[in-house]
This record gives C-alpha cells, structure tokens and sequence, in this order.
C-alpha cells in the first residue's frame, strides 16, 4: 500500500474550546487536551481546501502549537491508500524569516552599493559549501575535519577576492587567515584528544548517531573540531582583513615604509580590535548556550567544568580565540613584507 508524506502551510479559520482527551488518558494515564479547529491549507496538493484537525495540547509548553484564527501553521499530512491522516506540526515560520531576510538584504545593498554585492556574493559561497560539501560529504562517510579545512580554504578565497580582489592585501589576509584557522584547528583537535570531547554532548548529535550515521567516535570527534573551525572562521577573516588594511593604507602613506615599521602598525592596530574580536567570539557561544548556562548554574564547579557539554563549548571558544589571536602577527608579518617600501594609492 502506498505511502506518502506532505507538510503544507495552513491558516486557521476557528479554534473550538480544549477538552480533556479522555481515550488517551484512560490508555495511558497522560492527561492532555485536544482541541478542535478548522483551517485552510494554503499550498501543496491540498490547496484550497478546509480541513479539521484535533491540535494535542500538554503539560509541556514546548511541544504545544498555540492556535489563533488568522495564524499560519505547517500541517504533516500522512497517506496511506485513501487514509489520509492530518496533524499540526510547528508554526510556519518561513514567512517571517523570509521578510527578516529581504530586509537585511536590502540594507546590505543599500548601504553596501557594490561592495555590498560581493559579500553577499562570497557569503552565498560560504553557506552553498556548507550546504551541498560539508554535508553531503560527512553523510557519506568522509571525513568532516578535513573536509572543512578544505571549505575554510576555498571561503576565504572567495571572500577575499569579492570584498579586496586579486592584491597582495587579500593574499597577506587569505595567508593570515588560513594560519590562524590551522591554529585554531590544531587547538581544536588537541583538546578534543586529550580532555577527551566526544562530540556527542548535544541531542541533536546523539540522535544523528543513533539513527542517521552510525560512525565511529572519531567521527564525530572530526565532526565537532569541524564546527569549531566554521565558528570561528568569520571573525579570523574580519581581522585578517582588517590588519592587511591598516598595513597597505601605512605602506601607501609612508614615504620609506620599513618592514619593521609596517608590522609594529599591524601590531598596534592588531591590539586595538583583539579585545572586541575575542569578545565578540565568547559572547557568541555564550549567548547560544545561555539556556545551558542557567540549567547548570546551581552545579559544584568541579562537576561544571568536566561536563562533555560545558567542556565543549569552552573549548570552542577558546580554539577560535586563540586562532584569532594568533593571526594578528601572522597577517601583520606578511603584510610587512608584502607592502615593505609601497607608496602611493594601495
């Protein structure tokens, strides 16, 4: 018999009063309640039509779908033969993200003209490799941590050629920003190995194992030091590019422009924004990881800090710090060298 499944938007024309669902109580004890409403379904093979639905209402405010005459919700629409069973699944979101995205991407271009475009340009790279390599790849079995040192690599290009174009400035960014990921993937690595981090700390990744890519824990040991280099990746090319700047506009401006002299202005500008940049990378984790925060507060330091999941996170943000860190002397190097002696227009 076949078997199909569809999730399609909804709007709901009118929501009944929840009663107590007395079949799954008497069956298993768990009170909850249903409610009755009515929606039409806005797109896929159902369009057009009205459909009653039971909405199952618990205890638990995660699991529970708020219906509202006028909201839109996602419908899973189960077919077997001519069974067709209809349930709500989650808000339909897509319309507000889809707004929030518009407009972001109109004041990037408004106020970004050209080079506005070519960072939109280089971030639509960036996510189609995560998208359509780094994923497929890793659910094929091939090695995550080398597979995204290889997209770090091939973004970094890409971006440093869209927002500076083929100069000795992008080259001492795409220089300083490949070794500060090599360092912060090698801070990665180390600390995954000896604390030891399994890569199973999340939900999401134990329920990938138990049911999508049953690997080995190297795996997903690769698959976590694969994340912490994407993390930390964006804010690495920020002062890359930044540092490579202030060296080549020092070099134009100078009329004997030293090496010496161009590092120690890569440096000082390099100490300027590294206390911003490393905060913006901890508080980055930090405010992604703030229900954990709270779950773990009344915790004995000694557990907290040996638990897989802080442990992880930790050491996220530390490996990506300590990558950018490290790049501030790597691109003021290169850029010292590369600009030694330049006058004129960068």
């Amino acid at each position: 018999m076949k078997e199909s499944e569809e999730f399609v938007p909804a709007r709901v024309i009118s929501v009944g009063p929840a009663q107590i669902n007395q079949e799954l109580a008497s069956r298993t004890g768990i009170v909850a309640k249903r409610q009755p409403a009515r929606l039409e379904v806005l797109a896929g093979s159902m369009q057009g039509e009205k459909v009653d639905v039971f909405n199952e209402i618990t205890d638990n405010p995660v699991f529970n779908i708020d219906l509202l005459p006028g909201r839109e919700v996602l419908l899973i629409v189960n077919t077997t033969g001519a069974k067709r069973e209809i349930n709500v699944a989650d808000y339909h979101r897509a319309p507000a993200i889809g707004t929030l995205l518009v407009v972001f991407l109109l004041a990037f271009i408004v106020l970004g003209g050209k080079k506005g475009v070519k960072s939109l340009l280089a971030l639509a790279i960036s996510v189609s490799l995560i998208a359509f390599v780094l994923l497929p790849s890793s659910l094929a079995g091939f090695d995550p941590l080398l597979v995204s040192v290889l997209i770090c690599i091939a973004t970094t290009l890409a971006t440093m050629f869209f927002v500076a174009g083929w100069s000795k400035k992008s080259l001492c960014a795409i220089l300083g920003t490949i070794g500060g990921v090599t360092v912060a993937g090698l801070a990665a690595h180390l600390v995954i190995t000896f604390a030891p981090l399994t890569g199973l700390s999340s939900e999401e990744a134990q329920i990938l194992r138990g049911s999508v890519l049953v690997r080995t824990p190297s795996f997903y040991q690769g698959l976590l030091a694969a994340g912490m280099l994407i993390g930390a990746l964006g804010v690495i090319m920020d002062v890359a590019i930044s540092i490579a700047s202030a060296v080549t506009e020092v070099a134009s401006a100078g009329k004997d422009s030293k090496p010496e002299k161009l590092f120690q202005a890569g440096m000082n500008v390099g100490r300027d924004i590294m206390g911003t940049m490393t905060n913006t990378l901890i508080l980055a984790y930090t405010g992604g990881a703030l229900p954990l925060l709270l779950l773990i507060s009344q915790m004995p330091v000694s557990k907290l800090v040996n638990l897989d999941l802080v442990a992880t996170e930790v050491a996220s943000a530390i490996s990506g710090s300590l990558g950018l860190v490290l790049t501030i002397p790597l691109t003021a190097f290169f850029a010292s060298r590369l600009m030694a002696g330049k006058t004129g227009s960068p």
